[in-house]
């Protein structure tokens, strides 16, 4: 009896996904209880289950569970399941919380809204509307990827949020299709984006043989391409690191031609000169290139072109 009992526990442990000795924990709690039914009392007894033998010892004393009464047995159940579900969720919120800041996987579940629950097997993940790609629809059952920015805990299941428009989501999803990132050879710098619309990521290269351009664009446009379908379309640009913003602002503004750049470093502001046919190139739609071309490099960029035309700010 005593064995079924020890592999019955272990085997509601492992379907939890509680470790084995947070089981004997919750269940000599619940004994405990179950003793105060029965026996009275302000203080709960001592309770050890022997994880060899299953016998069970109150106060130092053999203890048999069948002596128990309908009503001690029945509170011994209640304290057990709870306890099981207090550590399941805290197992879930520390499970989570230490993977902010990667990539994970589920499947599209329910709708609430404009926010969308994902399914990730155990728990489910909340994608906010405004973690949403811009014009991206969602199927239910959809398998989709994000990335997991906040764990808070609540009453219940711990909150899981999770992002598609997050910048780091860009990062991390070149992460997976370039090796030299996880290898070290490069270095991510910075990333700006306008979900669905555009990013800019600004790399480095920690080695001096390897074009950071070329190797995340990868041959054919392979690898870049495998980005720009998972965020659905979004274009991305990547830029080459320089020590010189000068480099970097010129660089972030392409594929418009840069033919001037002055910059004021105590402000960080710089006024570039374009050709008048590039201005809006250079600008981009809605703003977004000028507006990412700032982010990336840190400076307030002004865009003018030659002929003294009214400049363009971001």
């Amino acid at each position: 009896m005593n064995i079924d009992f020890l592999e019955a526990l272990e085997e509601m442990a492992r379907e939890r996904g509680i470790d084995r000795e947070a089981a004997y924990e919750a269940m000599e709690k619940g004994i405990a209880a179950a003793w105060l039914v029965e026996h009275g009392g302000e203080k709960p007894p001592e309770v050890h289950v022997d994880r060899r033998s299953g016998d069970i010892y109150v106060n130092g004393k053999p203890f048999d569970l069948a002596s128990l009464g309908r009503i001690a047995t029945r509170r011994a159940e209640n304290v057990f399941r709870q306890e099981i579900l207090r550590r399941r969720r805290e197992a879930l919120y520390e499970m989570y919380s230490s993977r902010i800041g990667e990539i994970i996987n589920g499947s599209v579940h329910r709708f609430e809204g404009r926010n969308v629950w994902i399914n990730l097997g155990e728990v489910e993940a909340l994608l906010p509307e405004g973690e949403r790609i811009p014009g991206e629809r969602y199927i239910a059952g959809r398998r989709l990827r994000a990335y997991l920015y906040k764990v808070e805990k609540t009453q219940g299941d711990p909150r899981i949020y999770v992002s598609r428009a997050h910048p780091q989501f860009v990062a991390k999803l070149l992460e997976l299709e370039v090796p030299e990132l996880e290898q070290g050879l490069l270095e991510i710098v910075k990333v700006a984006r306008v979900p669905g619309v555009r990013s800019k990521v600004l790399l480095r290269a920690l080695d001096p043989r390897i074009d950071p351009v070329g190797t995340c664009v990868g041959a054919g446009g392979v690898r870049i391409r495998a980005v720009s379908r998972e965020l659905a379309g979004e274009k991305v640009d990547i830029i080459r690191w320089s020590e010189d913003v000068k480099d970097i602002i010129r660089g972030s503004l392409a594929p418009a031609s840069v033919l001037d750049i002055e910059v004021d470093q105590k402000e960080k502001r710089a006024v570039v000169t374009v050709p008048a046919s590039e201005m809006s190139l250079a600008i981009g739609r809605d703003g977004h290139n000028v507006e990412l071309a700032a982010k990336v490099s840190g400076y307030d960029i002004e865009i003018q072109s030659p002929t003294g035309e009214e400049p363009a700010q971001s």
